[in-house]
């Protein structure tokens, strides 16, 4: 009987270190993704500068209301990318257990893709019109 129970505990060992490796790898590969998407990002903010200062020259003239928008649209994709920037506590997650972690980071990457469709969004409308 004592063997049945010591089977028993084993396999309850392997399965909770089989859960904790599966977990720490979706962690590990949702890290990468977020450090992959904000690497995809960055350059694009620095487009967001020059597309409004290109914009800015152009804010007189007979679409003046429709430069503004854009030049606004611009403005809010770069606000939400350094908003999700300084929230973003990549020290906080050793602090975490890894559940946490996961969900955290799978939180963080949602962000992230919404930035990511608002910033693809604004940048095709402003190098449409100025390309026009």
């Amino acid at each position: 009987m004592n063997t049945k129970f010591a089977v028993l505990g084993l396999c309850m060992v392997f399965a909770v270190c089989a859960c904790q490796v599966a977990e720490e790898k979706a962690k590990d590969a949702l890290n990468e993704q977020v450090m992959v998407l904000h690497d995809q990002l960055m350059p694009q903010t620095e487009e967001i500068i020059q597309l409004k200062s290109q914009l800015d020259s152009l804010s007189t003239g007979k679409d003046s209301t429709h430069v503004k928008n854009l030049i606004t649209s611009l403005s809010k994709a770069e606000t939400e990318m350094m908003d999700w920037m300084h929230h973003f506590s990549i020290d906080s997650l050793d602090k975490m257990e890894i559940k946490k972690q996961v969900l955290y980071l799978q939180s963080q990457y949602n962000q992230l893709k919404n930035v990511q469709n608002i910033t693809d969004s604004t940048l095709n409308a402003a190098k449409k019109y100025i390309s026009r």
